[in-house]
């Protein structure tokens, strides 16, 4: 099955490593492609007790554009991301249409949003570690250098909330 990452799962090393510690072990190294969902926009407006700050969501925009990673995984793969994305009471799976450029036309692929009840209005601040991961990934693939300087400035950072309170 096909899966549209977006977020720090565009950081193939780090996505692998979750699998890791989750019990999963590879045989090869995940593979993906640069991938484009249409008619999206990308969101911090969910908060992650995980790390006390924000994480990112994607929400139909018309006119905008989301740039991911189309990664082929196995049922394990799902098995797990579903864990990290706290399907199905935070995320929920979508089914999406994206375009890469090896493809004629669209490709069908599963996704996560954040679901209504979790769903904030406001955009939050993302920990340093998670902003440096997305950046990392979208370097890597080559995302479109505006669609990068955008990442920059959405992907603001401030202390996490447990940093505050320890």
């Amino acid at each position: 099955m096909l899966y549209f990452a977006y977020g720090s799962n565009i950081n193939l090393d780090h996505l692998a490593e979750y699998l890791d510690t989750h019990g999963l072990r590879l045989d090869t190294d995940l593979v993906g492609q640069h991938a484009l969902l249409h008619h999206y926009c990308l969101r911090t407006n969910y908060f992650a007790g995980s790390h006390g700050a924000g994480a990112c969501n994607i929400e139909p925009a018309h006119g905008e554009c989301v740039e991911g990673v189309l990664i082929s995984i196995t049922e394990a793969i799902q098995r797990i991301l579903r864990i990290k994305e706290g399907f199905p009471r935070r995320y929920e799976e979508v089914q999406v249409n994206v375009y890469t450029a090896s493809t004629q036309g669209s490709v069908r692929a599963l996704t996560y949003v954040v679901t209504p009840q979790h769903r904030l209005d406001v955009d939050l601040p993302v920990t340093a570690r998670y902003r440096d991961l997305i950046l990392a990934g979208a370097k890597h693939f080559n995302f479109g250098k505006s669609y990068q300087e955008g990442l920059r400035r959405k992907l603001r950072t401030a202390p996490s909330l447990r940093t505050i309170s320890s």
